[in-house]
């Protein structure tokens, strides 16, 4: 768990948040980015092969702590579980493990939904995201 592990995620998870801003400002529907594409993402073009289960500690949590310590967009924010289906529709959250740092800081209470869909907005929708990690 450090930032030279997520040195190399970094560039893919800018990519992503403009895939998905692009998408937004088109007006199209994007797609959510589950962490199963994420891992099968980090394979294809980053040759790094990871799983679900270890992809938020070892990649992603140290370059949400760099970004929230920096002051930055929570790029790990753009990641969420498979959705499930409730009660009211599909169920989209990140892992549990994501709120923690908010936690930890008295920010959020764990599962504030409405609180993480504002650092996913704020992350897919900022357009000063260098393409070299800044950390």
């Amino acid at each position: 768990m450090s930032l030279d592990d997520a040195r190399p995620v970094y560039s893919l998870l800018v990519r992503i948040a403009r895939e998905l801003s692009e998408d937004a400002r088109a007006g199209r529907r994007g797609n959510w980015v589950t962490y199963d594409d994420l891992c099968r993402r980090c394979g294809d073009e980053l040759e790094i092969k990871e799983s679900p289960r270890t992809v938020f500690a070892r990649r992603l949590r140290p370059l949400q702590a760099v970004c929230v310590e920096q002051g930055h967009p929570d790029l790990s924010a753009l990641i969420i579980q498979k959705p499930r289906r409730g009660d009211s529709g599909e169920l989209l959250r990140p892992s549990a493990a994501w709120w923690e740092i908010y936690v930890s800081r008295g920010e959020a209470e764990s599962e504030d939904v409405r609180f993480w869909f504002e650092r996913y907005r704020a992350a897919r929708d900022h357009d000063g995201w260098p393409d070299d990690p800044f950390f």
